[in-house]
Order: C-alpha cells, then structure tokens, then sequence
C-alpha cells in the first residue's frame, strides 16, 4: 500500500501574530522540518504542500532536496478544511497521510504507526494521553467531569484510505471541523488510534516557539598514544610518530561527539552502540560510526542545532587540522562548518603527552 502525505501549511497566523512556518528550528525551518520526514519516508511517493503563496518559494526548496520523490504545491483554502480539501484533490494513492505544517518534530516512528493503522484499519490518528485534569465548563462553571483515562489529545499525520477521507470531505457541505479524524468519524466510521509522541507538539503561540524541546548532550573520550598506532582526529589523519590505542580507529573527537549526540537524546554511551568486542568495528573509521548515529536522529527527526569540541593535548600541535576536521564534521553532521567550534588545549606540561582527551557538547532538537 503506497501513500501520499498532505501538509497544510496555509494558515495566517492570527494567534501568534507573526508566521511561525518561516521560524528557524535549529538550521531549518519549521515548514521545511515538518515536510521533510514524509520527504524521506520509504512509503511516500507524493508530497502536496498546500501552502499560501508567499510560502511557494520555501517549498520549491523543500522539494529541490528531494529531487526523487514527487512534489506538489498548491494554494490553501480559507480555513483548514477547505486547505485539506485541495491537498485531497492532488492525492491519487491507496492512503493518504494529513500533517499539520505547525508540527516540526514528527519522528519517523510516528508516521510509521500511522501507516500500520491505515493498512490493517483503514485508519491511524497518533494520540497521547491528557496529563492535567480535564473539566467542562460552561458559563464560567465547572459542569462536567470527564474521565481522564478515555482522554487523549489527538496530534498529526492523520492517516485514512484515500478514497474514504475524500468521501467524508465530500460530504461535509459547508461545516468545518478542526481536525481531519472529526470529518472521517462524522461520515465514515470511528477512527483508529495510534501511539503519539510527547514531542510532536504543535507550534501555536510565541511560547509554544521559545519552549521548543532543545537538548544538550556533552561527551568525553580518552585514548593512551601508542608507537604503530595513527593518529586521527575528527576524521583528520595527523602526522604524529604515535597514534590512538583503540578497537576502532581511535577518533577521540569523533567519540566525544557521539556520545554528546547519544546523551543529548537520552541513548546510552558509544560503547553500548559500538561494543570493542564486536570485531566489525575493528579499526573502523569512526565516521562511519557517526553516520550510524545520524541515521537514527533522522528516523527520529532530531537535528543537529550546533557542537562545540575541546581537545586536549601536550603534543602533537593541532590548531593548523582545525578547518579540515571542520569541514569533515560538517559533512557527517549535516549542518555549516560555521556551528561547529574546535579548539586546542594544552595542560600546560602538567600531564603526560601520552594521551588525547577530547570533550564535545552538542545542541540539538
């Protein structure tokens, strides 16, 4: 069962006051953050970007990073219905997946329960559990108490059979509805529920903005230099008479920074993703351990926001492999040389020579 995704992004803003899809998330923008998972996503063949205008140029560049996968732009609706109602008209495959553009942080595993549903149930809607205590109220009085346990807060994508989620739409005449699983269960039948995820949060309000889920992970590596040993810092061979002792290649920096990355997440340590005892990692470039790493932030959509790195050693001088560990780190991690600081420290002759320690912190969403 193949799928197109459907991202309305045509709203005006009014709440906030100001156009939250051209907002930087880290290097990226909201729109383009939220559109891009469903970009990448093996069951996707069509994106429908269903944007105002002024947004067409932002999504010609979305689609400009996926010159494989089929893009379609066109312009929204007055309200959110009637946006999804246009995206609808551009969707021709068996499901269809509905996103709301304001919804950056959708991890793969999200779309993918929803795609699940849609195939066994004919229906998916990511929900979480409300936290608070929930009431209704009425004239500034509390008249109602609902059962907390059967309240869920329904999030995006929504996913539907394509041809039923037209249908419903078709027949709702002129009613709005705020979201796509209300259209569906007014005129089709009781939607699916799937696991939603805590962090895929819409973006409504300026708070909403500045609360954005940042992370911090720091990181620390140690290796002993050894005679017949090489020597490679943040992917740089450095022309030294001694080199890391290590399973792998022995890439302090490169160490450092993953685990930064792993921690910042809530993973554990690289040595419980790249035990020493496993001899596929035997020498390896530590850069393919990273792109390891990269791979699951991209399942999960974290990006990497910026990274700063210490190194610490007496000897051998480094500050001239600088640029180049930038440039190559910049190419692992997706993002401008400029978000990444390196320094070179010494200890002032007041440790051995004999080994290199590396220190990394990294921001991430």
């Amino acid at each position: 069962m193949r799928f197109d995704a459907v991202i309305v992004g045509s709203g005006k803003a009014v709440r906030m006051g100001l156009d939250k899809l051209t907002l930087s998330v880290g290097s990226d923008l909201i729109l383009s953050r939220a559109a891009e998972p469903f970009a990448a996503h093996k069951d996707i063949d069509k994106i429908i970007l269903v944007l105002r205008k002024d947004l067409f140029g932002i999504g010609k560049g979305i689609a400009e990073k996926f010159p494989d996968k089929k893009f379609v732009i066109v312009e929204g609706g007055d309200t959110r219905t009637r946006s999804v109602e246009k995206g609808l008209a551009e969707a021709n495959s068996e499901g269809v997946l509905i996103h709301d553009a304001a919804r950056p942080f959708v991890s793969g595993e999200v779309i993918d329960g929803v795609i699940e549903s849609v195939k066994k149930y004919g229906s998916g809607i990511p929900a979480i559990p409300v936290a608070d205590s929930v009431r209704t109220v009425k004239g500034g009085r509390v008249v109602g108490f609902p059962d907390r346990s059967e309240m869920y807060a329904a999030q995006t994508p929504q996913g539907f059979v394509t041809e039923q989620i037209k249908r419903a739409y078709a027949l709702r005449g002129a009613e709005d509805f705020s979201d796509d699983s209300a259209v569906y269960a007014r005129f089709i039948s009781s939607p699916a529920v799937t696991k939603g995820d805590e962090r895929n949060a819409k973006i409504t309000t300026l708070g909403d903005y500045f609360g954005l889920n940042s992370k911090i992970g720091i990181g620390y590596d140690i290796h002993r230099l050894v005679e017949g040993r090489p020597l490679v810092l943040g992917g740089v061979r450095i022309d030294y008479s001694k080199g890391s002792l290590a399973h792998s290649d022995g890439d302090g920096v490169v160490h450092a920074l993953i685990d930064a990355l792993l921690s910042a997440v809530g993973e554990r340590d690289i040595g419980n993703l790249y035990p020493d005892t496993d001899p596929r990692y035997k020498d390896i470039d530590s850069l393919e351990l990273l792109a390891g790493v990269m791979r699951m932030y991209k399942e999960r959509n974290h990006k990497v926001s910026n990274v700063s790195i210490i190194i610490i050693a007496d000897k051998p001088k480094l500050a001239g492999y600088i640029p180049l560990m930038k440039q190559k780190l910049s190419e692992a991690l997706g993002i401008s040389a400029s978000l990444i600081g390196i320094s070179a420290k010494t200890t002032e002759n007041t440790q051995t020579e004999e080994a290199v320690q590396c220190c990394a912190a990294a921001l991430v969403t």
